[in-house]
């Protein structure tokens, strides 16, 4: 059993390697959303920064928040509820914290 799955192992690490192309840039093509793997890895490189850390950049409550991919960027894509009752949506640059759109809906 360990016989085969020392063959096996590098097989699969190789064909990861050189087979499957880095979840963003299949997801650039798409504007689609990271998963969790994909999300931690951009964390973790810093290709992204920690929502937390750019939430007191927005004025409101955090009512739901996605890592995406936007124009072949990271962005954060937030709905907020603010302090008077109406829902916007943003778009954040996940690396700087920038606004990249607005809307209320």
């Amino acid at each position: 059993m360990l016989r085969k799955l020392a063959l096996v192992v590098p097989l699969m690490v190789v064909s990861l390697a050189f087979g499957a192309p880095a979840p963003e840039a299949a997801l650039a093509q798409t504007n689609e959303c990271l998963g969790v793997d994909a999300m931690n890895a951009a964390l973790l490189d810093g290709r992204a920064r920690r929502l937390a850390e750019i939430r007191r950049l927005l004025e409101g409550d955090i009512v739901k928040a996605d890592l995406c991919m936007d124009a072949g960027k990271l962005a954060y894509r937030v709905t907020l509820l603010t302090r008077d009752g109406v829902v916007k949506r943003v778009v954040l640059d996940a690396s700087s914290g920038q606004f990249m759109t607005e809307q209320k809906k």
